[in-house]
Formats: C-alpha cells, structure tokens, sequence
C-alpha cells in the first residue's frame, strides 16, 4: 500500500515542503528459532544412524518428530505471549511500548504538519469525541506491539492469497480503529504522562540532536531527510528519552529497532541500531572526558 501526500518537515531552522511515500508491508511468522531446532535434530538424527545402527530407524524418527513438534508448540507459545499487549484493569494500554509507538506517531505527525508535538499531543488528547461513537475495547486485545514488516510473501493458490489479504486487511482494520481512537480510552493515565514527558524531551534536545543526528545517519538519509522522517523521528525519540528521561540505553536502542521494524522498512532497523550504539558510545565518552577534568580541578588536601 503506498500514500503521497505534501507536507511540510519541522527541523530546528526552516520548514521544507516534500513528497513522502508511506509503506505497508505484512507480516508473515517468523520460524528462525524452530528452523535452527529442526536442523540440530537433524544432525542428532544422523549422528544415531552412523554411531548406533542397532537403532531403528522408525524409532529415531519418532523421537526427532516428537521433539520438533515440541520445540513447535514452545515457540508458539512464548510468541503468543511475547505478542500480547499489556492491558490494565481499566482495559487501557498499560505498556511502555504502547507509550513510545504513541509518541512516535505524535513526532511524526508533527514533522509532517510543521506544529508542535506537545500541542499537537494536548490537542489530541482533549479532542471531543463524534456523537455516537463508541470504541471497542476488545480492539485491544487484538492489536499487536510486536508485529513486524517483512519480505514479499509468495503463496501458491488463490485461496491462500486470498485468506493473507483477508487477514492483513483484518489487521489494519484493527491498528485503525485504536490509533484514530480517543487516547483517554485506549491508555492508561501513567501511560499518557509517560507519552508527554517522553514528547517534551524531544521538544528540548530537538535542535541540539539535529546536529549530532546529521554526525551519524549515513549519507544517503542525509541527502533524503524528508524521505526519512519517521527514521529521524525514531532516532530523535530515543535519544532524548537516553539523555533526558534516563532510561537505559540497553532497553532504548531495543524499543527503537523494534519500532522501525515496524513501522518502517529496508535497513532502517540495522541503521537505527548502529546510529544509537554511536550515540551512546559518544556520550560516555564526553562523560569520562568530563570526570576526568572535574577530578583533576578538585584541590588536593594538603
């Protein structure tokens, strides 16, 4: 699916007008970790025939389906989990992904209507609802945090061509429904504090993470900016929730690839990951730079 639109990019000294193309791509089930145990049963299965030929080979078949079908069904399992938004009492998003996704979404449409993300937030937050609308809660249930883009998925009939369409339009139909919601009834009040603070963070290091940001994107983002807003976006979120919010950088830099891999596309993750891993290395390294001088300033005692 793509969308053109003109908009305009918010940087720390000029508005410029472009054309943006947004992707969306679906999200077939990723079966690395059950591929790799199947491999390994494999090896053990030959391993059996060479060592021990007094061990039928039935047997050994048996042995290596049983363990793959439960190597299957934990993988299944933990995914499921992994997969399942948080949900409070109330029935509201209670994660801190929930929060990140909703302030990315906020430092997007910013940068794409040029206006503040903190107003831009407020307004949304304290927008009145259409006579007659009412959310479903169960909504929440169904999203998924975790789903992620990935390669072209090639079917071999019509009819599974068509059950993947079906299910990726079920599924957009679902992200709709709770990002155009009010937000007051699909977060938690915690969360929706955590999303300002997050969003005045970005607000105060914006123009001093312009510069730094321009250090260590590759070259081509930077021959492209307003082809990759919702990059810098992720890169300007997670920095400023480093320096500003304090969280660690081991969970930031995780939620940050994450983001991009879902929401955008190509190298954008690997990117991503190895710009903040830069970032970071650079900050501790100011930072014992600074230590180092602030002890050598200290008088000694005489």
């Amino acid at each position: 699916m793509a969308v053109e639109a003109t908009s305009s990019f918010l940087s720390c000294s000029s508005k410029t007008h472009f054309l943006f193309n947004l992707r969306a791509s679906s999200s077939p089930s990723s079966w690395k970790k059950f591929t790799q145990s199947a491999n390994f049963a494999a090896k053990n299965r030959h391993v059996c025939r060479n060592e021990r030929p007094n061990v039928s080979c039935s047997a050994a078949a048996f042995a290596v389906q049983e363990t793959l079908e439960k190597t299957r069904e934990s993988v299944m399992a933990s995914s499921a989990k992994e997969m399942m938004p948080k949900i409070d009492k109330s029935g509201r998003f209670c994660s801190p992904r929930a929060a990140r996704e909703l302030a990315l979404l906020v430092v997007y449409a910013a940068c794409l209507e040029g206006s503040d993300p903190i107003r831009l937030f407020e307004k949304r937050l304290n927008s009145r609802r259409e006579p007659g609308y009412e959310f479903d809660k169960s909504s929440l249930l169904e999203y998924n945090h975790m789903s992620f883009g990935g390669p072209p998925v090639t079917t071999e009939t019509v009819e599974e061509a068509d059950e993947l369409l079906r299910s990726d339009e079920e599924e957009s139909a679902i992200e709709a429904e709770v990002l155009s919601a009010p937000p007051k009834l699909v977060y938690s009040k915690l969360l929706l504090r955590f999303t300002r603070k997050l969003l005045v963070a970005v607000v105060d290091k914006w123009d001093a993470h312009v510069h730094i940001i321009d250090k260590v994107v590759p070259p081509i983002w930077k021959d492209q900016p307003a082809g990759r807003i919702l990059e810098l976006s992720i890169l300007h979120l997670a920095m400023s929730e480093i320096t500003v919010v304090g969280t660690r950088h081991q969970i930031v830099i995780n939620e940050a690839v994450d983001l991009a891999k879902r929401f955008c596309d190509g190298a954008a993750p690997r990117i991503i990951n190895g710009c903040l891993r830069t970032f970071v290395r650079n900050l501790e390294g100011t930072a014992n730079i600074e230590a180092s001088k602030a002890s050598k300033e200290v008088p000694s005692e005489v």
